[in-house]
């Protein structure tokens, strides 16, 4: 079974006190931590083996799920003893990864045929959707051909998640790094990255206003 691996180490300093005491991705939304929602996403496509890359307040997020049996997956952990970045945190996972992976975010989610994502991909694949107000992302055909984390005028964006190839991480260097800024650019550039074009229909909790709009959306459910 392919794992699916769900950054949740940040400390979420733009949502100021709400994360003085949780991780970001613990934050409740209907009465239950947003970070729920994101793995019954990847649950209910039949993805149900979990690693949560945690950090900040790590034992916050064991203690509510544990090994996962409760919400129907197992779940397994890599914990960072201190910030290492996105692509950091990624290698010391490795280990816990198999020979391919899906990677996405705790505070994304998205409603998406993940089981047929993964099938219907062999190599690497790149989730992307197209720009509204910027884009850090260029696509031929059905590859990307070029991926900059801080550009503004490329045609798409990526859309948070993606399937991995596991020898990727030997691309990443020792310490902190950014996954996406080393791994997806350098891919990108070798023509070994393909992409999958998605809507923009995802929800994200990563500022205060985008957390607002969730939350109005998801309680009025």
């Amino acid at each position: 079974m392919i794992p699916v691996a769900i950054l949740c180490g940040g400390r979420g300093s733009r949502l100021g006190a709400l994360t003085s005491d949780v991780p970001k991705p613990m934050i409740e939304i209907g009465g239950s931590p947003y970070l729920e929602r994101v793995v019954e996403s990847f649950a209910v496509r039949g993805l149900r083996s979990i690693v949560l890359l945690t950090g900040y307040r790590s034992e916050v997020i064991e203690s509510h799920f544990g090994d996962g049996s409760r919400f129907g997956v197992e779940i397994r952990y890599s914990v960072e003893r201190e910030p290492l970045g996105t692509g950091g945190a990624v290698r010391e996972a490795g280990a816990l990864l198999g020979s391919r992976f899906v990677l996405t975010y705790g505070d994304v989610l998205r409603q998406f045929a993940y089981d047929r994502f993964v099938s219907g991909h062999q190599g690497s694949c790149l989730g992307v959707y197209r720009r509204i107000t910027f884009g850090n992302t260029a696509v031929e055909g059905e590859r990307v051909i070029r991926f900059d984390k801080n550009a503004r005028d490329l045609d798409f964006v990526d859309a948070g998640f993606s399937l991995m190839e596991t020898c990727s991480i030997d691309l990443l260097p020792e310490g902190v790094s950014s996954f996406e800024e080393v791994v997806y650019s350098t891919l990108a550039t070798r023509g070994e990255l393909d992409a999958e074009v998605v809507d923009h229909a995802f929800h994200d909790i990563g500022t205060l206003d985008e957390l607002a709009r969730t939350r109005a959306t998801m309680e009025a459910r």
